[in-house]
């Protein structure tokens, strides 16, 4: 963020993140300081704004019918006051996160990630009964906008002064975990044995989703990460199915049959967005364990062979962007 909306830190924090700060350019990373405004004014809506009105269709109803139940005081207040939005400030609150949600994906297409303080301040117990639901606002500064705005974020630790803990967050778009993941570990190298990012699937597409395709966004939307570009072994047919966009299917030749080593690209994919990715998978597609033909292992995007029987053969081409180009290899 901008130097004016880190004047919430207390001062010790403020000087363990301008720290961190350099600690991640000295890493090799290139540090952008972005105005967020629009993603700060979301966060203040879980307190302050009219979504608020949630909790009580959540709970309302059985915490105003047991008013004398075993509930903490605060969260009973907050819950009850959660009843007492207006149609309209929900419909202007609503407007303020459809903002925030249009300002952040405009602002993730700029850069890999948002490194944030993960909290302003480490307050006392006495001060946190004092005045809980103040000192909560403020703790979530930097944090309640993410669940509104579906964003993930990374939390690690990071150096503070003498006496205190300090950390860090990464935040990317949804399913962009191994992005924020990867920057964390950047940042902390050296410092932490805490982090231990996994790395994720790879995944090797032949067809529709290469770059510059017309399905490559939902990898990109996944969080996907283009590695390299790649080949499979010499035992795989390609054919053109039936689909609209149209697109390939690839199928690996039953032993003694004649195939070829197709190109493709390699691409690094979480666990979760792999999860993603499978379940929208429509038929004749799927996903199979493949070995590249440099030896790597992977998932590969193939087909299934009824599809591939009924398919036009176009494995003379040599690939997909071949085939559309109408040039056989």
């Amino acid at each position: 963020p901008v130097e004016d909306q880190l004047g919430v830190l207390s001062e010790s924090y403020r000087r363990s993140f301008a720290a961190t700060v350099a600690q991640a350019e000295d890493a090799g990373l290139d540090i952008v300081r972005l105005d967020i405004a629009p993603l700060l004014a979301a966060a203040r809506l879980l307190y302050d704004g009219a979504l608020v009105a949630e909790r009580f269709d959540a709970v309302g109803e059985f915490v105003t019918a047991n008013p004398t139940a075993a509930l903490d005081p605060t969260v009973a207040a907050i819950v009850r006051g959660s009843a007492e939005p207006a149609a309209h400030e929900f419909v202007r609150d609503t407007g303020v996160l459809v903002t925030a949600k249009h300002f952040a994906a405009e602002l993730f297409g700029g850069v890999d990630a948002l490194l944030l303080p993960t909290t302003t301040e480490h307050p006392l117990v006495d001060d946190v009964l004092a005045d809980p639901v103040e000192i909560n606002r403020r703790l979530g500064t930097f944090t309640n906008f993410c669940n509104l705005l579906d964003l993930a974020s990374v939390a690690v630790p990071a150096p503070g002064e003498p006496g205190e803990s300090f950390g860090v967050m990464t935040v990317t778009p949804a399913f962009g975990d191994q992005i924020a993941l990867d920057v964390a570990a950047r940042i902390v190298a050296g410092e932490t044995a805490v982090v231990a990012p996994d790395e994720g699937v790879r995944l090797a597409v032949f067809g529709a989703h290469l770059q510059g395709q017309p399905l490559h966004h939902q990898l990109e939307a996944l969080g996907a990460r283009f590695e390299r570009a790649v080949a499979t072994t010499d035992d795989y047919l390609m054919v053109r199915l039936d689909s609209e966009p149209p697109k390939p299917g690839l199928v690996r030749v039953s032993e003694g049959g004649a195939g070829r080593s197709l190109p493709g690209e390699l691409y690094r994919i979480s666990r979760a967005g792999l999860g993603t990715f499978l379940a929208a998978l429509p038929e004749p597609m799927a996903l199979t364990a493949m070995t590249l033909a440099d030896g790597t292992p992977a998932v590969g995007f193939t087909c299934t062979p009824a599809a591939a029987a009924t398919g036009a053969d176009i494995t003379e081409f040599g690939g997909w962007r071949a085939f559309l180009a109408g040039i056989p290899a």
